[in-house]
């Protein structure tokens, strides 16, 4: 009889044990949820690493704040020590949700995140923005303006060609200009720069009409001609870029917007 109490003592003992430890769990589990930081006073640069420099800061700043009251647009950049166990996809989504980035009205905004202790970047893109900016667009950015400065450990090189580019596709989306005035002309992509010399092309055409109507009797220049009246053209181009304006004052926040769901990431 004495024996029965307590095994059934033990049991009892032992269920309870079981409850509170799965109580246990749980509270980890709901404490382990990452803890997302607040949009910082400018709202539009956020660094926990210290990376980004005040010139390249109060640039991006004033560009905003031109974009937001022209568009209601918002390009905001941030800098993390950690993702906290998430893939950056995941983290950028929930950054973007909890600053509300762009306007309620049009899901305009973009969120350029950047983790350099885990070498990741991750740029998320508004509802209103992925015509302007799809996935492949966002990767392009990532691949050839933002990831080699930060192979070089350039992150303010990396930074401000990147959101330069970005920039650039919006202007031309709502068909602005923003001001873009005098700092460093070395921010800007080199595809937005690049001139090509007038000299070797007329030499190659005078060339090529000499060959053409001497030997063929000007056939050649015909054919591309009609051809080009036909409707086969090329492509264009890229337009041109600027620099670097100055400081600001007072403080921003997000609009209301919603994140798409869309972007591209990458690492290095």
């Amino acid at each position: 009889m004495i024996k029965n109490k307590q095994n059934k003592s033990i049991f009892i003992l032992s269920f309870i044990l079981l409850i509170l430890l799965n109580i246990s769990l749980n509270t980890n589990i709901v404490n382990a949820k990452p803890t997302l930081p607040d949009p910082s006073f400018e709202f539009y640069v956020y660094d926990e690493s210290s990376i980004i420099n005040s010139d390249v800061e109060n640039y991006i700043i004033d560009v905003n704040k031109e974009l937001n009251e022209k568009t209601g647009a918002q390009v905001v950049v941030a800098v993390v020590d950690s993702l906290q166990d998430l893939d950056i996809n995941t983290y950028a989504t929930s950054l973007y949700e909890k600053w509300k980035i762009g306007s309620k009205e049009y899901d305009n905004g973009i969120l350029i995140l950047i983790a350099p202790n885990e070498n990741k970047i991750w740029i998320e893109t508004g509802y209103g923005l992925e015509g302007a900016l799809p996935a492949g667009r966002t990767k392009t950015i990532i691949e050839r303006d933002m990831i080699p400065s930060f192979k070089n450990d350039d992150y303010n090189e990396g930074i401000a060609l990147g959101f330069n580019s970005i920039i650039e596709y919006i202007e031309k989306d709502y068909d602005i200009v923003l001001d873009k005035n005098g700092f460093n002309d070395d921010y800007y992509p080199v595809q937005s720069g690049r001139k090509i010399s007038i000299f070797p092309i007329m030499i190659f055409l005078l060339i090529f009409g000499f060959i053409d109507f001497r030997f063929f009797r000007g056939m050649l220049i015909a054919s591309i001609l009609r051809a080009f009246f036909s409707g086969r053209g090329g492509p264009g181009g890229f337009g041109g870029g600027g620099g670097f304006g100055g400081g600001s004052s007072g403080g921003s926040s997000g609009g209301g917007g919603r994140s798409g769901g869309g972007g591209a990431g990458g690492s290095w």
